[in-house]
């Protein structure tokens, strides 16, 4: 019996350690779990804030979109008042031609006729330039001010892309020398017979 009582306390001490390594490693995978708990949280915030940027990218989308299709609107009907212009201009010459008294009075028209076909051929040119100079001016704002939204700071735009185009369509029209010209082809002065 002697000999059973001296072994109690070596295994009450094994079981102490034991328990004490138990505790231990229970509180350790307790805090395991408790942390991928947070982290797997954390990241679904994270990722549920990714819908965010997702919207901002599909705005910018939709609104390049809008930009593009306004300004193929605006260089389509500059292209059709171009070849319209073109038109009446060759019309005019023609016209001019048909009522020329002789080969010099031909000539002086014709010559009188250029610098005015040029003008307008130039006007329609930078017509369309500027057509796309502000499209191009629109699609930077967006862009600025998206990548600005995308890094959480506040865009300060000069002028949003819809206040661009709100002042171009209140723009007055320029006069441009096509219809000057078209005044000119078809107004000749009649001549004595």
């Amino acid at each position: 019996m002697l000999h059973c009582t001296k072994e109690i306390p070596m295994n009450l001490q094994i079981e102490n350690s034991i328990s004490e390594i138990t505790d231990k490693v229970r509180d350790r995978v307790e805090d395991a779990i408790n942390s991928a708990r947070q982290s797997t949280d954390q990241a679904a915030g994270r990722l549920t804030r990714r819908k965010k940027p997702v919207r901002t990218i599909s705005r910018l989308g939709l609104k390049l979109s809008s930009v593009t299709h306004r300004s193929a609107n605006k260089l389509w009907k500059q292209q059709t008042k171009l070849v319209e212009g073109q038109i009446d201009a060759v019309a005019g010459r023609l016209k001019a031609a048909a009522e020329a008294g002789d080969l010099r009075d031909l000539v002086q028209t014709q010559v009188r006729l250029f610098p005015e076909n040029t003008a307008r051929i130039a006007g329609q040119a930078r017509e369309a330039l500027g057509i796309v100079k502000g499209a191009g001016g629109e699609i930077a704002e967006l862009v600025k001010g998206t990548l600005a939204e995308l890094k959480g700071q506040k865009a300060n735009p000069k002028k949003t892309a819809e206040d661009a185009h709100t002042a171009a369509t209140k723009a007055p029209a320029a006069k441009t020398p096509m219809a000057e010209a078209t005044v000119v082809d078809t107004a000749q002065p009649e001549r004595a017979a």
